[in-house]
């Protein structure tokens, strides 16, 4: 504990001798959250809740669970949740995991495993920022993005439980009227979208300071910790699709923060998660380093 009081201690003396340098940084990350995280991950946020608490998953479970879910290993709910995942960004995964868990509809067991690969970067992210804004390409964002849905399907299937997870059958309070459930969902997306920008800014702004001290801004280094700011200072070519790939499976301590914050309370552990972000980046690495014959 002595060593990290020095540390921090050291880290507010730097802050307050470089406190321009960390307001300008902390300026810019506020403004990649107004103009990049709230407006593509909010109004799913608030949409996927919404659907999760007028019992949405409940009308789509028997028939995912006949398909999808025998496939890989989960219950109508959990198949629902990896599709959401897929489409909503980090981390809509693990927020829909905790509120489920939190309401008795997945066991604490089909939680974590769905932990495993249920927490994914979306198609806004990947085709416009990495696709389009990086490369210059929405081609190889769609690349990108199937590679990614394509890890997290892998490792489902690696994974799957020798007998397919089933919704508990514990009795259910019945659903809020659609005022309420939207009210709610609102509050719940506000809530986690503060949290969200919280500790996108805080890293941003570590980072920064961090790369402008040393002078070694090495896309990997960057975002191991923070995935955006690793992706926009990625090479050209082959190399930098496979490293984008292998930035976007593992997510960043960024997002595994939030992923923490969105879980609070459930009493779900992160390590399952973290195994499960550290393979994905692997198959996604080795998946883009073959897939890149087919873009040249």
């Amino acid at each position: 504990m002595r060593v990290v009081s020095a540390t921090l201690l050291a880290v507010m003396a730097l802050m307050l001798c470089f406190s321009a340098s960390a307001a300008e940084a902390v300026r810019q990350g506020l403004q990649l959250c107004a103009g990049s995280v709230v407006p593509s991950l909010f109004p799913f946020l608030v949409l996927s809740s919404l659907f999760l608490s007028l019992g949405g998953a409940d009308l789509l479970s028997p028939r995912l669970q006949q398909t999808a879910g025998w496939v890989l290993g989960c219950s109508g709910t959990g198949v629902s949740v990896f599709f959401l995942s897929l489409l909503g960004g980090y981390p809509t995964g693990p927020r829909l995991i905790g509120q489920l868990c939190r309401a008795g509809r997945l066991s604490p067991q089909e939680a974590e495993h769905l932990l495993l690969f249920c927490n994914n970067a979306g198609p806004a992210f990947i085709l416009g920022l990495v696709g389009l804004g990086r490369f210059g390409s929405l081609r190889i964002g769609i690349y990108l993005y199937l590679i990614h849905a394509a890890a997290a399907a892998v490792i489902a299937l690696l994974y799957r439980p020798r007998t397919p997870f089933t919704a508990p059958q514990e009795p259910r309070s019945p659903s809020p009227s659609f005022a309420e459930a939207l009210v709610q969902s609102i509050g719940d997306a506000g809530s986690t979208m503060v949290q969200i920008c919280s500790f996108v800014t805080f890293f941003y702004t570590a980072l920064q300071l961090l790369t402008s001290l040393t002078h070694l801004p090495h896309p990997l280094l960057l975002g191991f910790a923070e995935l955006t700011q690793g992706i926009l200072t990625l090479p050209d070519g082959h190399r930098g699709f496979v490293m984008a790939a292998a930035l976007l499976g593992w997510g960043g301590l960024s997002v595994h923060c939030q992923t923490a914050a969105v879980l609070s309370g459930t009493g779900l552990a992160l390590r399952p998660h973290l195994r499960g972000k550290a393979l994905q980046s692997a198959i996604s690495a080795a998946l883009a380093f073959f897939v890149w014959r087919w873009i040249t």
